[in-house]
């Protein structure tokens, strides 16, 4: 609610005068308003504030804790020496290996059959009614006597999705066909029988992913395959041609590691750059808020950490280094100078998310989380007082109004009785000038 201005329209000499007690009055009793006003105006400059750090803290425990995932991970990545016919991605696994695959005689495919004869739309599809749909060692019965045609079974069929099997209606120039499809690959052999009678063809019963692993034999119903080898997923898209044999090798990328530790530099610079702001001579709102100092405590624990058994056992081992104004930097000449045994160490160093240099994630989590953060709870007092300023405002801004309203009809009280006395004063002054040029012909001081 906004005050509201009041014109003073007087009719004595002294309005103008009115009008400023008027103004003065409202003046100051709206300086505990914009008091309010300025403080919430600030609240909105610390909450952009602290909006902006805690996407900062959160974006750098995310990076944390990605070093942490490849501590535990070593940074393996799979190469495959035939792509074309089979990829691999490590997906869990923590030791390197390799693989030799042979002997790639199918990739899955789905089963689909198609109805052995054309019908019309009105034609009677089932002689009794009831068909018997085989998936596989699966079976099922189907009642398809509300609505015996071909579009009738294919919505019968289609509302049973325990059975995996899409149907439709194909229409060619010969009539219409009932089409089945499995919808998933695998070696599932899919039929439709009315009593005795097949009813689709038997062309197309589906395949597995059938291959040879390190000499031992493989067949899965999928072209995706992440249950023979524990951590490591296998692609399949072609066959192998006869003597052909895939290598796989599972071996730690250092570009991953390069890449996330640059990432780290990165995100720590965005965090110093906002604490930095908050802090010294030209500090911002924050300044002295113990939230910048729990941010700033939990960046000291993160470039002085020391942990790991081997040759690595602090960030500048792996490369990175810290400015004399807190920035970091990621020096690739470094890191490319460790040898294998050392990146080994590095990882060992990271640890994990939940351990070693990885599980400093969770003193950024605390300060970033969108529900349990304490930004988020600072963000919350905020939003509470907010609500009770406005409040404040609010209720101030009506007594203000109130006020100026009963000022402004005591004033043009006051007004009326001085235009009056005006008047009045006036009206004897005319009097005793007719009096004078009575009694003496003149007007008083006049020659």
């Amino acid at each position: 609610m906004s005050i509201a201005p009041l014109v003073f329209t007087g009719v004595s000499q002294y309005s103008s005068d009115f009008q400023s007690i008027v103004n003065r009055a409202v003046s100051i009793a709206q300086i505990p308003v914009q008091a309010l006003q300025n403080q919430q105006a600030d609240m909105v400059t610390q909450k952009m504030s602290f909006t902006n750090l805690s996407s900062a803290v959160a974006d750098l425990a995310t990076s944390v804790g990605n070093l942490g995932t490849l501590g535990s991970s070593k940074a393996l990545s799979a190469t495959s020496t035939d792509p074309m016919s089979v990829t691999a991605t490590a997906t869990g696994a923590t030791q390197g290996a390799n693989y030799q695959i042979s002997n790639i005689t199918s990739v899955a495919t789905a089963a689909s059959e198609t109805s052995l004869k054309s019908y019309a739309a009105t034609d009677v599809f089932s002689s009794t009614g009831q068909l018997t749909l085989s998936v596989g060692s699966k079976s099922y019965t189907i009642d398809v006597s509300g609505n015996n045609t071909l579009a009738g079974v294919a919505k019968a069929i289609n509302a049973m999705p325990a059975a995996g099997i899409s149907a439709s209606v194909i229409t060619t120039s010969n009539g219409s066909y009932l089409s089945l499809s499995a919808m998933n690959t695998g070696k599932n052999a899919i039929s439709l029988t009315d009593g005795n009678t097949a009813l689709l063809t038997s062309q197309n019963p589906g395949s597995n992913t059938e291959f040879m692993l390190n000499g031992v034999p493989v067949s899965e119903s999928g072209r995706v395959i992440s249950d023979v080898v524990a951590g490591t997923t296998f692609t399949f898209t072609g066959t192998t041609t006869p003597g052909e044999t895939i290598g796989i090798s599972l071996t730690t990328d250092r570009s991953q590691l390069a890449s996330a530790l640059q990432d780290l530099a990165t995100k720590y610079n965005a965090v110093a750059d906002q604490v930095n702001a908050q802090i010294g001579p030209n500090a911002g709102l924050l300044s002295g808020n113990s939230i910048i100092g729990d941010v700033r405590g939990a960046m000291l624990s993160l470039v002085n950490y020391s942990g790991g058994s081997g040759q690595v056992k602090s960030l500048a081992a792996l490369g990175i280094e810290l400015d004399a104004t807190g920035h970091m930097s990621f020096n690739a000449d470094t890191f490319n100078a460790l040898t294998d045994s050392q990146v080994s160490d590095g990882f060992s160093y990271l640890g994990s998310t939940t351990a070693g240099f990885g599980a400093l994630q969770k003193q950024f989590s605390q300060i970033s989380d969108p529900v349990t953060g304490s930004i988020q709870a600072q963000l919350n007092s905020y939003a509470a007082a907010n609500t009770r300023i406005s409040k404040q405002i609010s209720d101030m801004t009506d007594r203000i109004n109130t006020m100026q309203t009963a000022l402004q009809a005591k004033l043009q009280t006051a007004d009326a009785l001085l235009a009056s006395l005006e008047s009045q004063q006036n009206i004897l002054t005319q009097s005793i000038q007719g009096l004078n040029y009575t009694s003496y012909g003149k007007a008083p001081g006049s020659n």
